[in-house]
């Protein structure tokens, strides 16, 4: 019966498939082969590609290096240039031998014993090298290959055995491939296959016969192993090892599937030869192959794959059943225990719940492998040898797949953006196989944003626009697949900003002056990718944003609003980001209106017009300030009255003026004057003169060129008629005027200075033309110098002004250098209004950079020049201040009205120290203390806010000096204030608000650490020239060196000095008695720091001290420079 059941098993096997896994797909790694000995494991996939894992500590992977690794790494091979495939690899203690699909053999690792088979001269290699194997002066192909723990061996393609290393001529090695005859009863023998482990190796010859190869040394015999009297035909073989010399352990199957095992071992009995005997005893060892009954349900099992480990058994039967026996210390049996058995016992293996059939399995020292039909490797044993991303010397007692390493990496768009800035998010994932799939996690800390599927060319993009403000560290967390294990990403740190509030420019349709509404149009730019506009205001007077919350005219769609009345309009910004910005523009170029702005008087009592005048006021806005008859203001009550909107100009004061036409300029504090014209007339009836005059008259007199009037509170004035002004034409039509002021009448006004308590002479000059020079004589200039040192001469033209002091100008030198007289020297001061196209280019820079020219801007000179035509510029006066003036349309101008100097080349202005005057004529002006003659422009700067000065104390000074372009924030929103800052930076701004020119001179040496390409360089060679900076040693100013507080306060002092003209002596030392550390102050820093606290400029720190080693900020900077400014009258 049980033959019968036998026969018909073996029919349906034939008959019908048996049953397989699922072919793999494409992304399945696809193993065929694994060989572990000891602490080291190596693969290859289908395609031939070898992969190693565990120890490589003697470079056994031949990928170059000596790092081990938990899980496979995927090895490439070249050969001149070429990839290496192979279809064989074999692991060792630490000597790894492959066999490539030519048929050649390759090594790597040590070669202590010979067993790389490179030759006595190579101790070791750590790449790949090819084994060269000839014979007769023919390479020589392999088929088979096998390692034992410090021997190979090799079958050639004819089925020679070939050996080397320890121990395989005879007590000695050999050091390459040598050929081993083998014989039997005379005849020569080829193998079909041989495995070696440990210190023992085995074959199968050609008869399918069993030999052993090696036994400590290369001894081959065969076993004549009969059964009923016939040879038993052996199909596979396994070497495996109990680790010892002397010692093994081996199995076969032969042709019918029997299993058969033999071996000896020193230590106590683990079961490994699965033959029943007692465990854990002595037993004696087994020297030739027995077979092993195994039987399932009674019925025999045969077995087509077979492993040998350390002391453990694999084995596969027909079906497709994992059969395991002897030791089981770390799990390698996978039956979830660690209980050795001594006879082999079936383990099912599933996969979540799924069966799972190998294909084939490997056995190695404590740990086991098995390939499904999908090709995906399988381990369980020692977790050191498992190639699952584990290490130590844990156990897995049960089988698990084995993953590949993945590698995520990931870039992001940008790593600074701003808020609402979309950023994207890149990942690409790497596996050695293949293109990973599946999914990618994005997170910023522990918070998920988002996740994506790996593409085909494995990467995945995430774009996110939502990361709030501040400091971001983002990963990318690859879940893993069926082949890969997850990973995740080194983070990519990303700093997200909130962007710069909007900004605003607010653009009048008109400013001239005029009688109707001004369009106000609002140009409006937001900042930061992915922001935009969402509020467009505008409110009557100055509001801060805050009024805006419930409040305001929309103009988002429109832009532009009608300023009906003069006054100040803020206009009100928000973007999406949430920032917020005001502006304000003051309109004051509308008009008030008369009505009506003419009118009669009859001086006759008995006339009917003979009665008070009125005229009704459009005040537009503006406040009615004066009413003047010329340079005489009317008095109100007493010449006029105001009722409501009308003013009623009274009788009793119109009876007082004279007849004809009486011109009343009503002056309000926007717009221009008004003008009532009243027409004075007497009707009053007069008697007849009986004695009429003559009618001869004496002839008018001519008028005089020059007039000299002393005032004692203003000084000597010589009025010039404009018969004096010659005009002439210049080459490129330029139409100059000139005047040649005789020197007789500046020698008769200085005569007059005695009687001036002001030492000044101003020479009046009735210009017409745009372009205006005035000749003086050197030698009265000298003489006036002479006599009355420190007296000023003052050309006064309508639009502009400009002083020497007599005394500064250096005529003698200049005389001596020309090689003339003094007497024959003239000095020519030239004042021009720029052209056209330069007061364009002016007005296009104000624009971008928010100021508005307030008047025509001038072009100063001053040369010395000779009879002959030699000619000398005077660019300064030896580094002293001189005042120049340009007269402004205070109509154009309202808050910020400073003076500017232009530099056409470089397109830039900068400050110049100004305050604000009003000449004896009613005109305003911006009078200038400059150290040079150049361009110079009035102009009317915006208010600058920063939004991180709110609630600062420093808020008021420094936004007043960055209105009037003095410091700069590092955004157009943002000052930094607490910011520390450097000796180049304090520099710097003591130029700019000391009015120096920033001009590099050929015969300046400079300092060796400030490189003339440096953004401060021109900046520190200014102040140095100027006297204001030293370096901290001859050579070197250390320019990104934090500015300490002495050394501001030496600057500082250094600058008064600079102003007054004085050296910067020694200052009051009762001044540094109130600071606690005032012996800390460095004795170079006393007298400056006492005259700095003496001048109110730098105060003291809390506690009494003053901290002069303290770093100062850029609001401390920017308070102690508004001080000085304010001490020496530069700023308004």
């Amino acid at each position: 019966m049980r033959k019968l059941i036998l026969a018909i098993i073996i029919i349906v096997t034939i008959a019908c498939p048996r049953l397989q896994p699922a072919v793999a797909d494409a992304a399945s790694p696809m193993f065929t082969t694994v060989s572990s000995q000891l602490n080291t494991t190596l693969s290859l996939d289908a395609a031939g590609h070898l992969w190693a894992w565990g120890s490589n500590a003697s470079g056994q992977f031949g990928d170059g290096t000596l790092n081990s690794s938990s899980t496979p790494r995927r090895i490439t091979v070249t050969d001149n240039g070429t990839e290496v495939l192979f279809k064989e690899g074999k692991a060792s203690f630490n000597t790894a031998l492959a066999l490539d699909q030519d048929g050649n053999l390759w090594s790597a690792g040590s070669d202590g014993n010979g067993q790389l088979g490179l030759g006595e001269a190579v101790s070791s290699a750590h790449i790949w090298t090819k084994i060269s194997v000839t014979e007769g002066g023919l390479p020589i192909l392999f088929k088979k290959i096998a390692i034992s723990r410090y021997s190979a061996a090799a079958l050639d393609q004819d089925g020679n055995l070939w050996v080397w290393g320890f121990r395989t001529n005879g007590a000695g090695s050999y050091y390459i491939p040598t050929r081993q005859p083998v014989s039997s009863g005379g005849s020569p023998v080829t193998f079909e296959t041989l495995e070696m482990n440990d210190e023992h190796g085995i074959a199968i010859d050609s008869e399918n016969h069993v030999w052993t190869i090696m036994s400590q040394v290369i001894n081959p015999s065969m076993f004549a192993i009969q059964e009923g009297g016939v040879d038993v035909p052996f199909q596979s073989i396994a070497a495996g090892s109990t680790y010892g010399t002397g010692y093994f352990f081996n199995t076969a199957i032969d042709k019918n599937g029997n299993l058969w095992t033999w071996g000896s071992d020193a230590g106590l009995y683990e079961g490994q030869l699965g033959d029943g005997q007692p465990l854990g005893t002595s037993v004696q060892g087994v020297w030739a192959p027995v077979k092993i009954s195994v039987s399932d349900n009674e019925s025999p099992v045969h077995f087509e794959r077979i492993a040998a480990g350390r002391k453990h058994g694999l084995a596969l039967d027909e079906n497709g059943n994992l059969w395991t026996w002897g030791s089981n210390r770390t799990g390698q049996l996978g039956d979830n225990s660690t209980a050795n058995t001594n006879v082999p016992h079936k383990v099912q293996v599933s996969d979540n719940g799924t069966p799972v059939q190998f294909s084939d399995v490997w056995a190695g020292y404590d740990v086991s492998y098995g390939l499904d039909g999908n090709g995906r490797l399988w381990s369980w044993g020692a977790q050191g040898l498992l190639g699952g991303n584990s290490s130590g010397g844990g156990m897995q007692k049960v089988p698990q797949r084995v993953f590949l390493p993945s590698q995520a990496s990931l870039t992001a768009s940008v790593t600074s953006s701003t808020y609402l800035q979309p950023v994207t998010l890149t990942t690409s994932i790497v596996g050695a196989l293949n293109t990973p799939t599946g999914v990618v996690e994005f997170k910023d800390g522990a918070a998920v944003l988002g996740s994506g599927t790996v593409a085909s060319d494995g990467t995945t993009q995430f774009t996110t626009s939502d990361l709030p403000t501040g400091h971001h560290s983002i990963t990318a967390q690859y879940k893993g697949d069926a082949i890969y294990l997850a990973h995740t990403s080194e983070a990519v740190n990303l700093t997200v900003s909130m962007p710069a509030a909007p900004s605003l420019m607010i653009t009048p349709s008109v400013t001239a002056p005029t009688n109707g509404p001004v369009t106000l149009t609002v140009t409006t730019q937001t900042y930061g990718s992915g922001n935009s506009l969402t509020a467009l205001k505008w409110l009557p007077g100055h509001n801060d944003a805050e009024a805006f919350v419930s409040a305001g005219n929309d103009i988002l769609a429109a832009s532009s609003f009608e300023a009906v009345d003069n006054g100040t309009y803020t206009v009100y910004a928000k973007d999406l980001a949430g920032n917020a910005s005001v502006q304000t523009i003051q309109i004051a170029n509308i008009n008030s209106v008369l009505n009506p702005s003419t009118a009669s008087f009859d001086k006759y009592a008995a006339s009917a017009g003979n009665a008070d005048v009125s005229t009704a006021l459009t005040l537009n806005g503006n406040t009615l300030t004066s009413i003047t008859n010329g340079a005489t203001p009317l008095v109100a009550g007493r010449d006029y009255k105001i009722t409501d909107d009308t003013v009623t100009i009274l009788k009793s004061y119109l009876q007082a003026q004279p007849t004809g036409p009486v011109n009343l300029a009503f002056t309000f504090n926007e717009g221009e004057a008004q003008t009532l014209a009243i027409t004075i007339t007497d009707s009053t009836p007069t008697e007849t003169n009986p004695n009429p005059p003559s009618s001869g008259s004496e002839p008018a007199e001519e008028t005089e060129p020059f007039g000299i009037v002393v005032d004692p509170s203003i000084g000597v004035v010589i009025n010039v008629d404009s018969s004096a002004l010659v005009t002439e034409t210049a080459a490129d039509g330029t139409r100059i005027q000139k005047l040649n002021l005789p020197k007789p009448i500046l020698d008769q006004a200085a005569i007059q200075l005695k009687n001036s308590v002001k030492a000044i002479i101003t020479i009046k000059v009735p210009d017409t033309q745009r372009s205006v020079q005035v000749q003086l004589s050197g030698s009265s200039v000298a003489a006036i110098g002479s006599a009355f040192p420190g007296t000023d001469i003052e050309v006064e033209l309508n639009g502009s002004s400009l002083q020497l002091k007599a005394s500064d100008v250096d005529l003698e030198g200049i005389a001596e250098r020309l090689g003339v007289d003094i007497s024959t020297l003239k000095i020519v001061t030239t004042m021009k209004q720029v052209s056209d196209s330069m007061q364009t280019e002016l007005e296009k820079l104000g624009t971008s950079e928010r100021f508005r020219l307030a008047g025509s801007p001038v072009d100063f000179h001053v040369n010395v020049e000779t009879e002959s035509g030699q000619s000398v510029e005077m660019r300064d006066l030896g580094g002293k201040y001189m005042v120049r003036a340009i007269v402004y349309d205070a109509s154009q101008a309202a808050g910020n009205v400073i003076a500017v100097h232009f530099d056409p080349l470089a397109n830039t202005v900068s400050y110049v120290p100004t305050h604000l005057a009003t000449r004896e004529d009613g005109k305003k002006e911006a009078v200038m203390k400059v150290l040079h003659y150049s361009i110079y422009a009035v102009i009317h700067s915006e208010d600058r806010h920063f939004a991180d000065l709110n609630g600062h104390w420093a808020k008021q000074d420094v936004e007043l000096l960055a209105s009037k372009l003095i410091v700069n924030g590092v955004t157009s929103e943002r000052f930094v204030p607490d910011t520390s800052i450097t000796r180049a930076e304090f520099a710097s701004l003591l130029v700019r608000a000391m009015g120096l020119l920033m001009e590099h001179d050929a015969a300046y040496k400079g300092f060796a650490d400030v490189a003339g390409t440096a953004w401060y360089a021109s900046a520190v060679e200014a102040a140095a020239k100027a006297g204001l900076v030293n370096g901290v040693t001859a050579d070197r100013f250390e320019p990104n060196a934090l500015i300490t507080r002495e050394q501001m306060a030496v600057m500082i002092a250094r600058s008064l000095a600079l102003v007054s003209g004085e050296s910067n002596g020694p200052g009051n030392s009762h001044s540094l008695a109130a600071f606690t550390d005032r012996e800390s102050i460095s004795s170079w820093a006393q007298a400056a720091v006492a005259g700095s606290v003496e001048a109110g400029i730098i105060n003291g720190m809390d506690g009494g001290r003053f901290e002069p080693l303290q770093f100062a900020n850029r609001a401390q900077a920017a308070t102690m420079l508004n001080r000085l400014l304010q001490k020496v009258n530069f700023i308004e």
